[in-house]
């Protein structure tokens, strides 16, 4: 027997269990459904897309370290650095 079967079989058979964490469950799903319905993910996908957009200005400013690194402009570097694009 596993070890996951013997914690369930001791858990199930407890003199100690209710039905709560029988009922929890279903709760828990028709939650999320509800939320998911409610709109809840489409604000998670603009949160999401807020944070590509930060992501894609960061690489644009470290290409254009690199670019001035490679250049060999280090005032310019420093420019970059301080106030990103």
């Amino acid at each position: 027997m596993s070890s996951w079967s013997k914690i369930t079989n001791a858990v199930l058979t407890s003199k100690w269990n209710k039905p709560f964490p029988v009922t929890l469950l279903p709760s828990a799903i028709g939650a999320y459904v509800a939320f998911y319905f409610a709109g809840i993910q489409g604000e998670r996908q603009k949160r999401i897309e807020a944070f590509q957009e930060l992501q894609a200005e960061r690489q644009k400013q470290v290409l254009n370290e690199i670019r001035a690194l490679s250049e060999g402009d280090r005032r310019r570097v420093q420019e970059i650095a301080e106030h990103p694009a």
